[in-house]
C-alpha cells in the first residue's frame, strides 16, 4: 500500500482546506485589502507629503543661510569700509593737526622774531641816548664850559648821526 501512494492525493479534506482557502482571500479580498491598500496609501501620501515638507524646509533653510551668509558678508564690508574711513580720517586729522602745528610754531617763531628786533631797537635807543649823553658830558668836560640846552640837544643829534652813518656801514655784519 505504501508503493501505491501517489504525492498529491485529493481528498474531502484537500477539497475543503482549497475551498476554505479561496473564501479566505474572497474575505480578504472584500472586507481587510481594501482598508490595507487604503492605510498604506494613506501612509504613503503621510510619507510623501513629509519628504515635500522636508525639501521644502530644506530649500528655506538653505536660503535662509544664503541670505544671512550674504548679510554678514556684507556687514563685513561695512565693517571694513567704516574702518578706512576712521583711518583715512585720523590721518588728515593727524596731517591737519601737523600742519596746524607747524603754522603756530612759525607765529610763535615770528611773533619771537618780531619782539627780538624791537627789543633790540629799543636797546639801540638806549645805547644811543646814553652815547649821545656821554658824548656831551665829555665834551663840556673837555672844553671846560657849561652847554646850554640848545646846544645840548644839536651836539646829541649831530652825534647820534656819527654814530648812525658809522653802523649803516657797519649793520650789513649785523
Amino acid at each position: 500500500m505504501v508503493a501505491d501512494a501517489s504525492l498529491l492525493e485529493i481528498n474531502v479534506t484537500f477539497v475543503v482546506e482549497v475551498i476554505a482557502f479561496v473564501a479566505l482571500l474572497l474575505a480578504l479580498r472584500r472586507w481587510a485589502y481594501p482598508r490595507i491598500m487604503a492605510a498604506a496609501e494613506s501612509r504613503q501620501q503621510l510619507i510623501a507629503r513629509n519628504l515635500s515638507e522636508a525639501e521644502r524646509n530644506r530649500q528655506e533653510a538653505s536660503a535662509a543661510l544664503e541670505d544671512v551668509s550674504r548679510q554678514i558678508e556684507d556687514a563685513r564690508a561695512q565693517a571694513r569700509e567704516i574702518i578706512d574711513r576712521a583711518h583715512k580720517a585720523a590721518v588728515l586729522e593727524t596731517e591737519e593737526l601737523a600742519r596746524k602745528g607747524r603754522r603756530e610754531a612759525e607765529a610763535q617763531l615770528q611773533r619771537a622774531r618780531s619782539e627780538i628786533a624791537t627789543e633790540r631797537d629799543k636797546a639801540i635807543q638806549e645805547i644811543r641816548a646814553e652815547v649821545g649823553t656821554l658824548v656831551v658830558s665829555a665834551a663840556s668836560r673837555v672844553l671846560g664850559q657849561a652847554i646850554d640846552s640848545r646846544t645840548h640837544s644839536r651836539l646829541i643829534e649831530e652825534s647820534l648821526a656819527q654814530v648812525d652813518s658809522s653802523n649803516g656801514n657797519g649793520s650789513g655784519a649785523n
